[in-house]
């Protein structure tokens, strides 16, 4: 009995650490969450619907993956060009619809079937607006003008800033909009130049009216960005990126203060997509050239962890309780 259990225990060790992400922050665990294969490469940003089933945007194949909650990947929807972002409109003002970026901005429907939603070249980033400090808008950055646009639910669009302007060897790859208040409720944007343009790469944040501040100091490129909004992970900010020109890229906690932590290491240095689930997991994509598998991995905090976290969010509501009372 005994030489089963340690045998059964080998056996979930293995699954558990099956895939190519590396936790380097204490308290967290890595799962293999589901793989396929697209031998056409890449896999970029990813985004959960109301019901939990996770779509990824595979670029060069032009297709959107579906992974069901029970961890089915199948092929959703085909025929785009070059689908590079996607992002989820439920609970918005744009419906229970996914809309795809890439050549232009697609509306795509739970059924697989899809319209032109707005007109624009080369859509590199996606995200909407959903607490309203920009307006409730749908946000799109763009890898060909390298600006940025707002758009409503009708699908009319307009110019938001023009930053970063026409600059070779790079683009705005990743937006996320703080959820809460922690990082001030601003928009935040990844972009990934090459030394030449080292000024307009990493991580900024965007003013209501388009101005660029840049957020974090340590970033020198940024990727996809996303909100932990669960607690789960500290209520950070994660994003896909580089310290340094030439290094591997890896996954990045960053601090209110904009200081960024290794939390990471990924087998990937492009095309990597990054998403929280309903569940409070994080989820990235990676691709192996090799073979064409697409691996989506899953990483969720230790019971330990999880507990410590509670316990310091319960620390927090007393002492914010406290200070209401004292004033």
């Amino acid at each position: 009995m005994r030489t089963f259990l340690m045998a059964l225990v080998i056996t979930l060790a293995v699954a558990v650490s099956a895939s190519a992400v590396e936790i380097l922050s204490p308290g967290y665990t890595v799962q293999t969450y589901a793989t396929y294969v697209d031998s056409a490469g890449y896999p970029h940003h990813m985004t959960f619907d109301s019901s939990g089933n996770l779509y990824v945007a595979q670029t060069d194949s032009g297709t959107i993956m579906k992974i069901t909650p029970g961890k089915v990947a199948s092929q959703f929807a085909s025929g785009f060009t070059g689908p590079y972002s996607i992002t989820w409109g439920g609970g918005t003002s744009f419906g229970d619809y996914l809309y795809v970026g890439g050549g232009s901005i697609t509306k795509l429907a739970l059924n697989g079937t899809f319209s032109l939603f707005a007109n624009h070249n080369s859509v590199s980033s996606l995200a909407i607006d959903k607490k309203g400090n920009y307006g409730g808008y749908l946000y799109a950055g763009t890898g060909g003008a390298d600006d940025f646009h707002k758009i409503n639910a009708a699908g009319t669009m307009s110019s938001f800033g023009t930053w970063p302007g026409l600059t070779d060897g790079g683009e705005p790859d990743g937006i996320a909009f703080d959820p809460g208040t922690l990082y001030g409720g601003s928009m935040y944007v990844g972009s990934a130049y090459t030394q030449n343009n080292a000024s307009k790469s990493g991580l900024f944040t965007i003013s209501t009216s388009g101005v660029p501040t840049r957020f974090s100091s340590n970033l020198v490129q940024a990727y996809e960005l996303a909100f932990d909004t669960t607690g789960n992970f500290g209520s950070k900010l994660f994003t896909m990126g580089t310290t340094s020109y030439g290094s591997a890229a890896g996954l990045y906690s960053v601090g209110v203060d904009g200081t960024a932590t290794r939390f990471a290491n990924t087998s990937s240095q492009f095309g990597l997509g990054l998403a929280f689930g309903q569940d409070g997991a994080m989820y990235i994509s990676e691709y192996s050239s090799s073979n064409g598998m697409i691996t989506i991995s899953r990483i969720i905090p230790e019971p330990c962890t999880l507990l410590l976290l509670g316990l310091g969010a319960a620390v927090l509501t007393r002492r914010h309780k406290k200070a209401s009372f004292l004033a």
